[in-house]
Protein backbone atom coordinates (compact mmCIF):
# COMPACT_ATOMS: atom_id res chain seq x y z
CA UNK A 1 0.00 0.00 0.00
CA UNK A 2 1.44 3.64 -1.00
CA UNK A 3 2.63 5.24 2.34
CA UNK A 4 0.66 8.63 1.84
CA UNK A 5 -2.62 6.57 1.12
CA UNK A 6 -1.57 4.63 4.31
CA UNK A 7 -1.17 7.72 6.20
CA UNK A 8 -4.28 8.90 5.10
CA UNK A 9 -6.21 5.56 6.19
CA UNK A 10 -4.91 5.41 9.02
CA UNK A 11 -5.88 9.07 10.14
CA UNK A 12 -9.42 8.96 8.91
CA UNK A 13 -10.12 5.86 10.48
CA UNK A 14 -13.18 6.07 13.17
CA UNK A 15 -12.67 4.04 16.33
CA UNK A 16 -15.31 1.29 16.81
CA UNK A 17 -15.27 -0.80 20.11
CA UNK A 18 -18.01 -3.22 18.81
CA UNK A 19 -19.81 -3.87 15.36
CA UNK A 20 -23.58 -3.01 15.70
CA UNK A 21 -26.10 -5.37 14.36
CA UNK A 22 -27.11 -3.87 11.23
CA UNK A 23 -30.68 -4.14 10.01
CA UNK A 24 -31.70 -4.59 6.75
CA UNK A 25 -34.81 -3.24 4.92
CA UNK A 26 -36.61 -3.82 1.44
CA UNK A 27 -39.39 -2.46 -0.12
CA UNK A 28 -40.28 -1.19 -3.29
CA UNK A 29 -41.08 2.57 -4.53
CA UNK A 30 -42.61 2.84 -8.25
CA UNK A 31 -41.78 -0.27 -9.38
CA UNK A 32 -38.22 0.03 -8.32
CA UNK A 33 -37.49 -2.57 -5.58
CA UNK A 34 -35.00 -1.11 -2.34
CA UNK A 35 -32.84 -2.12 -0.11
CA UNK A 36 -31.26 0.21 2.84
CA UNK A 37 -29.11 -1.06 5.67
CA UNK A 38 -28.91 0.69 9.29
CA UNK A 39 -28.20 0.15 12.78
CA UNK A 40 -30.37 1.25 15.94
CA UNK A 41 -28.23 4.80 15.95
CA UNK A 42 -28.22 7.01 12.98
CA UNK A 43 -25.59 9.48 12.36
CA UNK A 44 -27.84 11.62 9.72
CA UNK A 45 -25.79 10.44 6.99
CA UNK A 46 -26.87 8.54 4.00
CA UNK A 47 -24.96 6.68 1.14
CA UNK A 48 -27.03 5.93 -1.84
CA UNK A 49 -25.81 3.65 -4.56
CA UNK A 50 -26.16 3.96 -8.37
CA UNK A 51 -25.58 0.62 -10.23
CA UNK A 52 -24.27 0.31 -13.56
CA UNK A 53 -25.88 -0.94 -16.88
CA UNK A 54 -27.99 -4.44 -16.25
CA UNK A 55 -29.87 -6.21 -19.33
CA UNK A 56 -33.28 -6.03 -20.12
CA UNK A 57 -33.70 -9.93 -19.35
CA UNK A 58 -32.15 -9.50 -15.73
CA UNK A 59 -34.42 -9.60 -12.68
CA UNK A 60 -34.77 -6.42 -11.13
CA UNK A 61 -32.60 -6.60 -7.67
CA UNK A 62 -31.64 -3.78 -5.07
CA UNK A 63 -28.38 -5.94 -4.31
CA UNK A 64 -27.12 -4.19 -1.36
CA UNK A 65 -24.01 -6.29 0.24
CA UNK A 66 -23.45 -4.41 3.96
CA UNK A 67 -20.67 -6.98 4.61
CA UNK A 68 -18.50 -4.94 2.18
CA UNK A 69 -15.61 -3.12 4.03
CA UNK A 70 -16.53 0.10 2.80
CA UNK A 71 -19.61 0.20 3.27
CA UNK A 72 -19.85 -2.15 6.88
CA UNK A 73 -17.27 0.63 8.14
CA UNK A 74 -20.49 3.78 7.30
CA UNK A 75 -22.98 1.23 9.06
CA UNK A 76 -20.53 0.69 11.85
CA UNK A 77 -19.95 4.79 12.23
CA UNK A 78 -24.02 5.25 11.88
CA UNK A 79 -24.41 5.95 8.19
CA UNK A 80 -27.38 4.80 6.00
CA UNK A 81 -26.74 3.09 3.30
CA UNK A 82 -29.10 1.98 0.39
CA UNK A 83 -29.74 0.91 -3.16
CA UNK A 84 -32.59 1.16 -5.68
CA UNK A 85 -32.92 -1.54 -8.61
CA UNK A 86 -34.75 1.63 -10.51
CA UNK A 87 -37.79 0.69 -12.41
CA UNK A 88 -36.14 -0.93 -15.31
CA UNK A 89 -32.87 -2.53 -16.89
CA UNK A 90 -31.73 -1.07 -19.69
CA UNK A 91 -30.18 2.19 -20.14
CA UNK A 92 -31.84 4.01 -17.95
CA UNK A 93 -30.38 7.39 -16.89
CA UNK A 94 -33.17 10.49 -16.46
CA UNK A 95 -36.14 7.39 -14.64
CA UNK A 96 -32.78 6.39 -12.42
CA UNK A 97 -32.29 9.64 -11.22
CA UNK A 98 -35.69 9.64 -10.04
CA UNK A 99 -35.32 6.27 -8.44
CA UNK A 100 -32.85 7.34 -6.25
CA UNK A 101 -34.60 11.10 -5.60
CA UNK A 102 -37.62 8.87 -4.98
CA UNK A 103 -35.78 6.48 -2.22
CA UNK A 104 -34.24 9.07 -0.85
CA UNK A 105 -37.75 11.05 0.33
CA UNK A 106 -38.65 7.44 1.31
CA UNK A 107 -35.92 7.54 3.54
CA UNK A 108 -36.26 11.21 5.24
CA UNK A 109 -39.76 10.21 5.76
CA UNK A 110 -39.48 7.33 7.57
CA UNK A 111 -36.13 8.16 9.75
CA UNK A 112 -36.36 11.89 9.18
CA UNK A 113 -34.40 14.44 7.10
CA UNK A 114 -30.87 13.36 6.56
CA UNK A 115 -27.96 16.04 7.50
CA UNK A 116 -25.70 14.45 4.49
CA UNK A 117 -26.13 12.24 1.74
CA UNK A 118 -23.40 11.24 -0.62
CA UNK A 119 -24.58 9.24 -4.49
CA UNK A 120 -21.71 6.36 -5.07
CA UNK A 121 -22.19 5.70 -8.76
CA UNK A 122 -20.50 2.37 -10.77
CA UNK A 123 -20.68 3.08 -14.96
CA UNK A 124 -23.70 3.82 -16.13
CA UNK A 125 -24.08 5.29 -12.00
CA UNK A 126 -20.93 6.78 -12.26
CA UNK A 127 -22.54 9.16 -14.79
CA UNK A 128 -26.01 9.10 -13.09
CA UNK A 129 -23.96 10.34 -9.84
CA UNK A 130 -22.07 12.94 -11.65
CA UNK A 131 -25.49 14.12 -13.48
CA UNK A 132 -27.05 14.44 -9.91
CA UNK A 133 -23.74 16.45 -8.89
CA UNK A 134 -24.14 18.78 -11.99
CA UNK A 135 -27.97 19.76 -11.13
CA UNK A 136 -28.91 22.87 -9.83
CA UNK A 137 -28.97 22.17 -5.82
CA UNK A 138 -32.62 21.25 -4.25
CA UNK A 139 -33.03 21.75 -0.92
CA UNK A 140 -35.23 20.35 1.60
CA UNK A 141 -37.24 22.19 4.14
CA UNK A 142 -34.61 22.61 6.25
CA UNK A 143 -32.73 24.17 3.21
CA UNK A 144 -30.38 21.45 3.07
CA UNK A 145 -29.24 20.44 0.09
CA UNK A 146 -30.86 17.39 -1.11
CA UNK A 147 -26.74 15.48 -2.13
CA UNK A 148 -23.89 16.74 -0.62
CA UNK A 149 -21.55 15.29 -2.83
CA UNK A 150 -21.09 12.16 -5.61
CA UNK A 151 -18.56 9.99 -6.20
CA UNK A 152 -18.51 8.49 -9.80
CA UNK A 153 -16.75 5.27 -10.19
CA UNK A 154 -15.40 3.86 -13.52
CA UNK A 155 -18.25 6.58 -15.03
CA UNK A 156 -19.73 5.61 -18.37
CA UNK A 157 -20.04 9.08 -19.29
CA UNK A 158 -20.68 8.91 -22.90
CA UNK A 159 -23.08 6.93 -22.57
CA UNK A 160 -26.59 7.13 -24.80
CA UNK A 161 -29.70 7.32 -23.88
CA UNK A 162 -32.65 6.79 -26.70
CA UNK A 163 -29.86 6.58 -29.22
CA UNK A 164 -28.82 10.34 -28.21
CA UNK A 165 -26.12 10.95 -25.84
CA UNK A 166 -26.99 12.32 -22.24
CA UNK A 167 -24.42 14.84 -22.35
CA UNK A 168 -22.58 16.56 -18.99
CA UNK A 169 -22.32 19.92 -18.40
CA UNK A 170 -18.99 19.72 -17.09
CA UNK A 171 -19.67 22.18 -13.95
CA UNK A 172 -20.24 20.03 -11.29
CA UNK A 173 -22.53 22.07 -8.15
CA UNK A 174 -21.53 20.02 -5.36
CA UNK A 175 -18.14 18.07 -4.47
CA UNK A 176 -17.37 15.07 -7.44
CA UNK A 177 -14.71 12.88 -7.02
CA UNK A 178 -13.98 10.30 -9.63
CA UNK A 179 -12.33 6.91 -8.85
CA UNK A 180 -11.30 4.76 -11.94
CA UNK A 181 -8.97 2.34 -13.47
CA UNK A 182 -5.45 2.89 -15.40
CA UNK A 183 -7.14 1.58 -18.37
CA UNK A 184 -10.29 3.79 -18.62
CA UNK A 185 -9.20 7.45 -16.79
CA UNK A 186 -10.05 9.09 -20.31
CA UNK A 187 -13.08 10.37 -19.48
CA UNK A 188 -12.97 11.45 -16.31
CA UNK A 189 -9.76 12.94 -17.21
CA UNK A 190 -11.57 14.50 -20.00
CA UNK A 191 -13.63 16.22 -17.19
CA UNK A 192 -11.43 17.31 -14.62
CA UNK A 193 -8.98 19.11 -16.84
CA UNK A 194 -12.19 20.60 -18.87
CA UNK A 195 -11.76 24.59 -19.36
CA UNK A 196 -15.46 24.75 -18.82
CA UNK A 197 -14.94 23.38 -15.35
CA UNK A 198 -15.27 26.93 -13.01
CA UNK A 199 -12.20 27.68 -11.71
CA UNK A 200 -13.31 30.88 -9.69
CA UNK A 201 -14.69 28.27 -6.89
CA UNK A 202 -11.98 26.09 -6.22
CA UNK A 203 -14.47 23.67 -4.10
CA UNK A 204 -16.06 22.60 -6.69
CA UNK A 205 -13.04 21.65 -9.00
CA UNK A 206 -13.89 17.83 -9.32
CA UNK A 207 -11.53 15.40 -8.37
CA UNK A 208 -9.58 12.47 -10.13
CA UNK A 209 -8.73 9.15 -8.32
CA UNK A 210 -6.71 6.67 -9.91
CA UNK A 211 -6.22 2.88 -9.62
CA UNK A 212 -3.29 1.37 -11.18
CA UNK A 213 -5.17 -1.48 -12.15
CA UNK A 214 -7.12 -2.40 -15.39
CA UNK A 215 -10.33 -3.28 -16.10
CA UNK A 216 -14.27 -1.42 -15.66
CA UNK A 217 -14.45 -0.48 -11.94
CA UNK A 218 -12.01 -2.89 -10.73
CA UNK A 219 -11.76 -1.60 -7.47
CA UNK A 220 -11.65 -3.03 -4.14
CA UNK A 221 -13.12 -2.19 -0.83
CA UNK A 222 -10.29 -0.38 0.34
CA UNK A 223 -10.08 1.53 -2.82
CA UNK A 224 -14.02 2.56 -2.16
CA UNK A 225 -13.20 3.15 1.24
CA UNK A 226 -10.56 5.58 0.72
CA UNK A 227 -12.91 7.81 -1.94
CA UNK A 228 -15.48 7.76 0.62
CA UNK A 229 -13.29 9.27 3.25
CA UNK A 230 -11.87 12.09 0.78
CA UNK A 231 -15.34 13.28 -0.27
CA UNK A 232 -16.24 13.07 3.38
CA UNK A 233 -13.10 14.73 4.54
CA UNK A 234 -13.38 17.77 1.56
CA UNK A 235 -17.39 18.25 2.48
CA UNK A 236 -15.94 18.85 6.44
CA UNK A 237 -12.66 20.86 5.78
CA UNK A 238 -12.62 21.71 2.60
CA UNK A 239 -10.97 20.80 -1.20
CA UNK A 240 -7.56 21.09 0.39
CA UNK A 241 -8.47 18.09 2.61
CA UNK A 242 -8.44 15.75 -0.04
CA UNK A 243 -5.32 13.99 -0.70
CA UNK A 244 -3.25 15.39 -3.55
CA UNK A 245 -0.71 13.56 -5.50
CA UNK A 246 3.01 13.25 -5.35
CA UNK A 247 5.00 16.30 -6.63
CA UNK A 248 5.77 14.96 -10.21
CA UNK A 249 2.46 13.04 -10.90
CA UNK A 250 -1.12 14.82 -11.58
CA UNK A 251 -3.98 12.55 -10.21
CA UNK A 252 -3.81 10.45 -6.61
CA UNK A 253 -3.02 7.32 -6.57
CA UNK A 254 -5.79 5.93 -4.81
CA UNK A 255 -4.48 2.29 -5.36
CA UNK A 256 -4.20 -0.69 -2.35
CA UNK A 257 -2.91 -3.66 -3.40
CA UNK A 258 -4.98 -6.62 -1.57
CA UNK A 259 -2.26 -8.02 1.19
CA UNK A 260 -2.21 -12.27 0.19
CA UNK A 261 -3.84 -14.23 3.21
CA UNK A 262 -3.40 -17.32 4.51
CA UNK A 263 -5.11 -20.35 2.32
CA UNK A 264 -8.70 -20.80 2.67
CA UNK A 265 -8.57 -23.87 0.08
CA UNK A 266 -8.45 -27.60 0.95
CA UNK A 267 -5.51 -28.61 -1.12
CA UNK A 268 -6.26 -32.26 -2.55
CA UNK A 269 -3.29 -34.71 -1.22
CA UNK A 270 -2.05 -34.99 -5.05
CA UNK A 271 -1.11 -31.27 -4.78
CA UNK A 272 -3.36 -31.31 -8.60
CA UNK A 273 -6.41 -29.67 -7.21
CA UNK A 274 -8.12 -27.97 -4.37
CA UNK A 275 -11.76 -27.38 -2.77
CA UNK A 276 -13.16 -24.19 -2.67
CA UNK A 277 -16.43 -22.15 -1.12
CA UNK A 278 -18.79 -20.13 -2.53
CA UNK A 279 -18.47 -16.71 -0.66
CA UNK A 280 -20.38 -14.38 -2.70
CA UNK A 281 -22.93 -15.01 -5.70
CA UNK A 282 -24.16 -11.98 -7.83
CA UNK A 283 -28.06 -11.59 -7.91
CA UNK A 284 -28.52 -10.18 -11.07
CA UNK A 285 -26.00 -12.27 -13.32
CA UNK A 286 -24.88 -15.19 -11.41
CA UNK A 287 -21.47 -14.87 -10.87
CA UNK A 288 -19.97 -16.65 -7.89
CA UNK A 289 -17.02 -15.28 -5.79
CA UNK A 290 -14.79 -17.95 -4.60
CA UNK A 291 -12.70 -18.00 -1.53
CA UNK A 292 -9.39 -18.93 -3.34
CA UNK A 293 -6.87 -16.67 -3.97
CA UNK A 294 -4.25 -16.29 -6.99
CA UNK A 295 -1.38 -18.09 -5.13
CA UNK A 296 -3.57 -21.31 -5.13
CA UNK A 297 -3.95 -21.25 -8.78
CA UNK A 298 -0.01 -20.83 -8.45
CA UNK A 299 0.49 -23.69 -6.00
CA UNK A 300 -1.52 -26.19 -9.18
CA UNK A 301 1.24 -25.03 -12.11
CA UNK A 302 -1.88 -23.36 -13.29
CA UNK A 303 -0.76 -20.28 -14.79
CA UNK A 304 -2.93 -17.60 -16.39
CA UNK A 305 -4.85 -18.54 -19.78
CA UNK A 306 -4.59 -22.47 -18.58
CA UNK A 307 -7.32 -24.30 -18.01
CA UNK A 308 -9.35 -26.02 -15.19
CA UNK A 309 -11.66 -28.85 -14.50
CA UNK A 310 -14.49 -27.36 -12.36
CA UNK A 311 -16.13 -30.51 -10.56
CA UNK A 312 -20.15 -29.70 -8.94
CA UNK A 313 -22.75 -31.93 -8.29
CA UNK A 314 -21.55 -34.11 -10.08
CA UNK A 315 -21.17 -32.19 -13.28
CA UNK A 316 -17.55 -31.27 -14.73
CA UNK A 317 -16.99 -27.83 -16.87
CA UNK A 318 -14.12 -27.11 -18.25
CA UNK A 319 -12.75 -23.54 -16.88
CA UNK A 320 -10.06 -21.07 -18.28
CA UNK A 321 -7.87 -19.09 -15.33
CA UNK A 322 -8.13 -15.98 -17.05
CA UNK A 323 -7.54 -12.46 -16.54
CA UNK A 324 -11.18 -10.93 -16.41
CA UNK A 325 -14.79 -12.14 -18.66
CA UNK A 326 -13.25 -11.83 -21.86
CA UNK A 327 -10.75 -14.30 -21.71
CA UNK A 328 -13.52 -16.68 -23.03
CA UNK A 329 -15.73 -16.74 -25.86
CA UNK A 330 -19.99 -15.70 -25.26
CA UNK A 331 -20.52 -19.02 -22.66
CA UNK A 332 -17.60 -20.20 -21.76
CA UNK A 333 -16.70 -20.58 -18.12
CA UNK A 334 -13.83 -18.02 -16.68
CA UNK A 335 -12.36 -17.76 -12.91
CA UNK A 336 -9.73 -14.71 -12.68
CA UNK A 337 -8.59 -12.69 -9.71
CA UNK A 338 -10.46 -9.72 -8.60
CA UNK A 339 -9.37 -6.53 -7.20
CA UNK A 340 -9.86 -7.30 -3.62
CA UNK A 341 -7.68 -10.53 -3.42
CA UNK A 342 -9.94 -13.77 -4.27
CA UNK A 343 -11.88 -14.62 -8.15
CA UNK A 344 -14.75 -14.61 -9.31
CA UNK A 345 -15.93 -17.88 -11.53
CA UNK A 346 -18.40 -17.30 -13.79
CA UNK A 347 -19.72 -17.57 -17.51
CA UNK A 348 -19.66 -15.05 -20.32
CA UNK A 349 -22.60 -13.67 -21.07
CA UNK A 350 -24.39 -16.73 -18.80
CA UNK A 351 -25.04 -17.60 -15.00
CA UNK A 352 -22.44 -19.57 -13.30
CA UNK A 353 -24.56 -19.95 -10.15
CA UNK A 354 -27.70 -21.07 -12.26
CA UNK A 355 -25.68 -23.73 -14.36
CA UNK A 356 -23.92 -25.40 -11.64
CA UNK A 357 -27.07 -25.03 -8.84
CA UNK A 358 -24.71 -22.94 -6.49
CA UNK A 359 -25.32 -21.30 -3.45
CA UNK A 360 -23.39 -19.23 -1.05
CA UNK A 361 -21.60 -21.95 1.01
CA UNK A 362 -21.30 -24.23 -0.85
CA UNK A 363 -18.09 -26.34 -1.65
CA UNK A 364 -16.55 -27.06 -5.07
CA UNK A 365 -13.91 -28.83 -6.83
CA UNK A 366 -11.23 -27.42 -8.95
CA UNK A 367 -8.37 -29.81 -10.55
CA UNK A 368 -5.40 -29.02 -13.20
CA UNK A 369 -5.49 -31.24 -16.49
CA UNK A 370 -2.62 -32.96 -17.23
CA UNK A 371 -1.92 -30.40 -19.74
CA UNK A 372 -3.65 -27.27 -18.51
CA UNK A 373 -3.30 -26.04 -21.72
Amino acid sequence: MPRHLLIFLITCAAAVAAAPAVLIETGEIDGAKFTLARTRIWNQRLLLLAHGYRAEDRPLVADLHPGHLAYRTLLDEGWIVAKTSYRRNGIIVADAIADLDALRAHIAKKFGAPGRVLVEGESMGGLIATLIAERDPVRDDLGRALYAGAIALGPALTLQENSAAVGTSLLPRIPLLFLANQSEISAPRAYVSAKQVPRDDPELRPVLFTVARDGHVNVNQHERLAALRALNAWLDRGHDAVPKPPTGTTYFDATVPPAPLPTQVTAHPDGRGFEARVTEISAVYGNVSLNAQPADFAALTVAPLHYLQLIVGGETYRVRYGIDFNSVKRGDWVVFPNADGFVWLARNFGDAAATAKLSVGDTLTLRRYDDPK
